[in-house]
């Protein structure tokens, strides 16, 4: 074993990867293989958020993972929530399902945990903003409100609407999560940031998805994400 794969695994093993999902069966028997492989030694969580295409029997016949089941839909925030409570590693790593990030890019993130408070998986560094791979909206809309969060919360981030992105466990705090939708990433980011956490940044690949649908209404999420920028900032 490498120096730098020894590291990785001692960061894995005070991990906890908390993985939403949501009808999601087309891809979840290979982002488990995948998570096992590049993985090994972190406590996978799978928390279903009430899927109805057999994603929830798929997993419940899986050992060696935490299951936690929604027995309606509660949104990707309090799904990510109830992961975040379902573990209790010093560190958190949160990963969507759809594969459009890579698990082998998760333990390079565990890794930074060592230095930094919240790492956050950037899927620019080192890439042109309207990389191909990358839709003009997303990445685009992705700028505008990374820019608005490092102004409103003096950061310097790349990419703060990842999916993603890692954390110690000693700035969480699920009891002070309102947000049940997607614009819970921003207000999970606010309050991180509010809490004088340091951020760091690891390059990721990033391919959209070739199967499935995305969950997410991408322009009325940006102007959600606008206004929770600066709100989150004044909450009190």
């Amino acid at each position: 074993m490498s120096a730098v794969q020894d590291r990785f695994a001692q960061a894995l093993a005070r991990t906890d990867i908390i993985i939403p999902i949501y009808n999601e069966r087309e891809t979840v028997a290979e982002l488990l293989r995948r998570l096992r492989a590049s993985c090994p030694g972190a406590h996978l969580i799978f928390v279903d958020n009430a899927s109805t295409d057999g994603t929830r029997e798929l997993l419940e016949a899986e050992l060696g993972i935490r299951l936690v089941c929604h027995e309606r839909n509660l949104g990707y925030g309090t799904s990510l929530v109830d992961g975040i409570r379902a573990g209790d590693r010093e560190f958190v790593i949160m990963i969507d399902a759809d594969l459009e990030y890579r698990p082998e890019d998760a333990p390079a993130v565990a890794e930074a945990l060592e230095r930094f408070d919240a790492v956050y998986g950037s899927r620019f560094l080192g890439r042109a903003v309207d990389d191909p791979e990358m839709a003009w909206r997303r990445s685009r809309g992705n700028w505008t409100v990374t820019r608005l969060f490092n102004l409103v919360y003096g950061r310097r981030l790349t990419d703060v609407y990842t999916g993603l992105r890692g954390y110690r466990r000693a700035v969480l705090d699920p009891d002070a999560y309102r947000r049940p939708g997607f614009d819970f990433i921003l207000e999970l980011s606010a309050l991180v940031a509010l809490r004088g956490a340091r951020f760091g940044e690891v390059p990721v690949e990033y391919h959209l998805r070739s199967t499935g649908a995305s969950e997410m209404k991408h322009l009325r999420e940006f102007v959600k994400f606008l206004y929770w920028v600066v709100r989150h900032r004044f909450r009190g």
